[in-house]
């Protein structure tokens, strides 16, 4: 696990530096650096997984901690869509933003079942991130 912000977790939340708190989960180290960066570029602390299994037990720990999580569907340990259930199982009212780079590999079908609220394709952009997250950041409030 690899938070991307400076200083303590806890005082840049409480100086209102960050908006919100993102899980981000992908085996790929370069995607998730890249997200991070964007993520940081939006005022979001973002708290990095490489392996989807380390993500769930974080989240296990502590899951008002996050206000959404971004999660790869491919990953050799655990798919996104599996993880979003079991993470939907701890909380179910978090928002998941489901990324793929492969299109082809899941229908929208199973999509809307795991209970992802998103899905963002790779390459991501920073514009596509920040709306995707305010849409469900803003839904998540109305909903509060």
């Amino acid at each position: 696990m690899r938070r991307h912000a400076r200083g303590s977790y806890n005082k840049a939340v409480e100086k209102g530096r960050w908006r919100y708190r993102v899980l981000v989960v992908d085996d790929n180290r370069v995607i998730t650096d890249m997200l991070a960066e964007m993520l940081g570029h939006l005022r979001y602390l973002s708290v990095v997984c490489n392996d989807p299994r380390d993500a769930l037990t974080l989240f296990t720990r502590n899951p008002e901690r996050f206000d959404a999580v971004i999660v790869d569907e491919i990953m050799p340990e655990l798919r996104g869509t599996e993880l979003t259930g079991q993470l939907l199982r701890i909380r179910s009212q978090i928002p998941v933003v489901l990324l793929t780079g492969h299109g082809g590999l899941i229908t929208m079908d199973q999509i809307h079942r795991s209970g992802v609220r998103a899905t963002l394709i790779k390459p991501v952009f920073k514009a596509d991130l920040r709306l995707v997250l305010e849409r469900l950041l803003k839904q998540r409030k109305r909903a509060l």
